[in-house]
């Protein structure tokens, strides 16, 4: 028999069972016979490159690195408790970090729990960036609970056993407990990813002090005067043209009702009234024509300058904007104070600094990222 081998060793090492390649080890000497075997997956012809199969005793033998390679699943062999390991280990670290480390099984848990929070995440779960991306995130979480106060855990603790229970009575049991197993997770596991998260928040948080959000305040005043002016305006819109664009009268139309308006208002005319038989603005026409306590920063620009510098209480002359003519009576004008203003200052700072953290600190924590990709 040409093709027969002798004294082929049953003792192989790992390393010819992973790549196809010979090898020798301690063992008993046997006969086998190498064939030249045909592989077909699904109807696809694969061939090894560096090696054959080989019969013994009526049962064939082929390369495990060429089949799992085919089937696409990875193998890996782990020395140190002599395992092979076809497809994901859970035990391989993906990150090492200072401080700690992740493993394959925390991190599939983590990535699958976002898949409850982000509906883009499935069609992503191939994107090695994302994947990366998602893998700092966890090690960010990690590092800020370890910095964190107790004060900070109890406090996150108590926000997720809420935010589960509120969770499951909006859905109803049945529907969270489905949600979870459709992505392989469970209560226990969703607490201490929402504890990781809400912890590392608190965290940044409880870093944010008043004097920085004091300086924040006066720096954005210093630049624009009105950032926190707010008004009570009330208005009638003349309007060039409909809700789907399509033209309504010219401008000197416009101009005309508009100035006829502003009379019959001057002439104590009911605001509300008018408002409602008049105004094109579908926002306010049936509140009177009223934004009550709102920004001028959100409004455009000649309706802005209106709010901020016409007299309280005095019915304007007709102001133009790209929307049309606008009959405008400023009621209340005020600035808002640092107080107020606070909460809505600390949420933006929580972001710059969770951000500065990501792209300045982070990196020199994470000493090797390997998804194994």
């Amino acid at each position: 028999m040409k093709d027969k081998v002798k004294g082929l060793i049953v003792g192989l090492t790992i390393g010819s069972v992973l790549s196809g390649t010979v090898a020798f080890a301690a063992g008993t000497q046997i006969e086998v016979a190498f064939r030249n075997l045909t592989y077909m997956f699904d109807g696809v012809e694969k061939t090894p490159t560096d090696s054959k199969g080989f019969i013994y005793e009526g049962t064939t033998y082929v390369p495990l690195r060429f089949m799992s390679d085919s089937l696409g699943k990875k193998v890996a062999w782990d020395d140190e408790t002599s395992t092979i390991w076809i497809g994901n280990n859970p035990n391989q670290m993906v990150a090492t970090y200072k401080g700690g480390t992740v493993t394959r099984a925390d991190f599939d848990a983590f990535f699958n729990l976002k898949a409850l929070f982000n509906s883009n995440h499935a069609a992503s779960k191939d994107n090695v960036e994302y994947q990366t991306g998602i893998l700092k995130e966890l090690v960010t979480n990690r590092v800020l609970y370890s910095r964190a106060s107790e004060a900070d855990i109890a406090a996150a603790k108590e926000s997720a056993a809420l935010q589960v229970a509120a969770w499951k009575q909006q859905m109803g049991e049945a529907k969270f407990v489905a949600d979870l197993k459709n992505v392989n997770t469970s209560e226990s596991a969703i607490q201490y990813f929402l504890v990781g998260s809400l912890t590392a928040s608190n965290y940044v948080k409880s870093s944010i002090t008043d004097t920085q959000l004091k300086a924040q305040y006066d720096a954005a005043l210093k630049a624009d005067k009105d950032a926190y002016t707010i008004a009570s305006v009330r208005h009638i819109l003349i309007g060039l043209s409909d809700e789907e664009g399509k033209a309504l009268r010219t401008k000197e139309e416009a101009l005309t009702i508009a100035k006829d308006v502003a009379s019959k208002l001057k002439n104590g005319g009911d605001f509300t009234a008018l408002a409602k038989q008049y105004s094109e603005d579908p926002g306010s026409k049936d509140a009177g024509g009223l934004y009550a306590d709102a920004a001028v920063s959100q409004w455009v620009e000649g309706f802005k300058v209106a709010a901020i510098n016409q007299t309280v209480g005095v019915i304007g002359d007709p102001v133009e904007t790209e929307f049309g003519y606008h009959i405008i009576k400023v009621e209340s004008r005020s600035v808002k104070s640092f107080d107020a203003v606070k909460d809505s200052l600390r949420g933006g700072l929580e972001q710059a600094q969770y951000q500065q953290f990501a792209e300045k600190e982070l990196p020199g924590l994470i000493e090797k990222i390997d998804l194994g990709q």
